[in-house]
């Protein structure tokens, strides 16, 4: 297997690791009443990596792409 390839799914697990745990914790948080703010900030900045994550995989594949057609 591709190292690079090894590498992309090793970031992509991590991210939704950090995505599923903050889940958790603000459904734990809003459930027991308590203050979510702190969790709804990272869950944004979490969401905002993942997204930047997932434009540069676009870009790479796209980019691929445009070799293999050469």
């Amino acid at each position: 297997m591709n190292m690079r390839y090894q590498d992309f799914k090793k970031q992509e697990s991590e991210l939704y690791d950090k995505i599923w745990e903050l889940s958790e914790e603000l459904d734990r948080l809003d459930k027991e009443g308590k203050d979510i703010t702190d969790i709804i900030q990272r869950f944004g900045e979490v969401m905002e990596e993942f997204l930047l994550f997932r434009s540069r995989e676009a870009k790479t594949k796209d980019l691929v792409e445009v070799n293999d057609e050469n």
